[in-house]
């Protein structure tokens, strides 16, 4: 278990599917999701049978530290180990958790993750040009737009940019270093 003041992650379980599936099917949620919708139960299930078996993506749940609830999810994917590399995603689902610095929180515990115990040297994301909110978020934690894919994702009913952001090891360290 990864541990943080606010937030414990550990490794996505089947009982966290069906919050997975309500999370995704809400639309103030989904609007920000990169994905198909709706989405189901089962093909959830199907989904996260074929992810145990992908060692190109880890997903964690997060959990409130001090109820144990879990409120959300984030993990790592297209893991990279060659050029060591992996993109991150991060769904705080509990919307009375937002505002919190709930996410900041998290992207510090999985970069630590990824560039440490992963020995990655790159993380990088993607989010749809109406999130400004994550953007300022990713900004805060020293992730770096890299670009803009016009018009690259089709979805919630229109086609959409991409915002393309990273983050180096040696970026994360000088940001991070001051925590250690």
């Amino acid at each position: 278990m990864l541990e943080g003041e606010k937030v414990r992650l550990r490794l996505l379980e089947e009982d966290d599917l069906p919050l997975r599936v309500k999370w995704v099917n809400t639309p103030e949620i989904r609007q920000n999701l990169m994905f198909d919708y709706p989405i189901s139960l089962a093909k959830t299930r199907r989904w996260f049978q074929n992810s145990l078996l992908d060692a190109s993506r880890v997903h964690f749940s997060i959990l409130d530290a001090e109820n144990g609830k879990v409120i959300g999810m984030t993990g790592l994917l297209d893991i990279d180990h060659r050029h060591r590399r992996a993109q991150f995603y991060v769904t705080i689902g509990e919307m009375e958790y937002w505002g919190r610095g709930i996410a900041d929180e998290v992207i510090r515990i999985v970069l630590q993750y990824g560039f440490v115990e992963m020995n990655l040297n790159k993380i990088y994301l993607y989010t749809l040009d109406g999130n400004a909110r994550a953007r300022s978020v990713y900004e805060r934690n020293g992730f770096v737009e890299e670009g803009i894919l016009r018009q690259h994702h089709f979805c919630v009913g229109r086609f959409q940019d991409l915002h393309h952001y990273s983050i180096l090891r040696e970026e994360w360290r000088s940001c991070y270093e001051d925590e250690s």
